[in-house]
């Protein structure tokens, strides 16, 4: 293989229980001789490291690299600087994929050079190493995500957790933002969607398990929703998308109801303030927000 089609990115930090499938998921790729797996083992305390060597031991195109504990976007950004491939993906250590979803998705790409990536549904699964064909035998719920639009991307990511990208798109726009610790693909995303399409391959083409634990599972939810916020009103600013007819509604209506959220979920209403307040300043004009904010925020009345 003189040059990879694919890099897939794997992070790992303590999954010894995940990475042997999550590598014979991307093993078995219809188009396996053709992608590059980097894996960085960022300090993990358990045993993936091992385990991965054994497997690049027996495939050429399987790279480890350990490193200290670092953040998950430190780490994908060490691998982008190395990988070899055409188009990149992450591949979570948690997540599987059909046989076919690399050749899919870059053939998507190989013949679309408007698109800048492409994305698909995914199974959602709660049981621990459950692979896709599993999923799929046992029609397991689906994650719809809708066809691309702007407008839709900036009231939320949209891309679901295993899209395929340009790798040269990193030679103009720069990597991820490191000071996001649970949404910088959020905000690369929007910085891709700048200057090019997106695609949606309709039908799951791989599956993403469910769990609190991890990095944007409930138990980060509201840190979660915090850096979207912040992602939000930065792109807010420019210029692809303040034009949108009617955005600044949308996003109000959308930022609203994730204030509220924390008041039905977490009784806190000191959490939803700041949105609250963005959406008062997107649409000032609306009464509910108005009254809601005063109500929970200024009066500290409780449910």
């Amino acid at each position: 293989m003189s040059q990879p089609l694919i890099t897939a990115i794997v992070s790992t930090y303590n999954a010894e229980i995940f990475i042997k499938g999550c590598i014979e998921d991307l093993i078995a790729q219809t188009i396996f001789d053709e992608l590059e797996i980097l894996i960085i083992d960022s300090g993990s305390t358990q045993n993936e490291s091992a385990i991965c060597e054994s497997f690049a031991k027996k495939h050429k195109q399987i790279t480890l690299i350990r490193t200290e504990r670092e953040p998950l976007y430190t780490a994908w950004n060490r691998a982008i600087h190395i990988a070899k491939g055409k188009y990149l993906t992450n591949a979570n250590t948690d997540d599987r994929h059909s046989p076919n979803f690399m050749e899919i998705m870059a053939n998507t790409l190989e013949n679309r050079s408007e698109i800048g990536l492409v994305y698909s549904e995914q199974y959602i699964s709660t049981i621990e190493n459950e692979t896709f064909e599993q999923c799929q035998k046992r029609a397991a719920n689906i994650r719809h995500l809708p066809n691309y639009a702007p407008e839709e991307l900036i009231l939320r990511c949209m891309t679901g957790g295993q899209p395929m990208w340009r790798k040269s798109i990193h030679d103009t726009l720069g990597f991820f933002e490191t000071n996001y610790k649970i949404a910088a693909d959020y905000d690369m995303w929007l910085r891709i969607a700048e200057q090019f399409d997106f695609f949606h391959i309709p039908g799951p083409l791989g599956s993403v398990y469910e769990s609190p634990d991890t990095i944007s599972g409930s138990d980060n939810i509201r840190e979660l929703n915090t850096e979207i916020l912040s992602i939000q009103k930065h792109h807010l600013s420019k210029e692809k998308w303040r034009n949108l007819p009617g955005i600044k509604q949308k996003l109000a209506s959308e930022l609203f109801g994730r204030g509220y959220q924390r008041i039905t979920h977490d009784n806190d209403n000191k959490a939803a303030e700041p949105f609250f307040r963005q959406a008062i300043k997107l649409d000032p004009t609306n009464l509910n927000y108005l009254k809601t904010y005063f109500v929970r925020c200024v009066l500290d009345i409780k449910r």
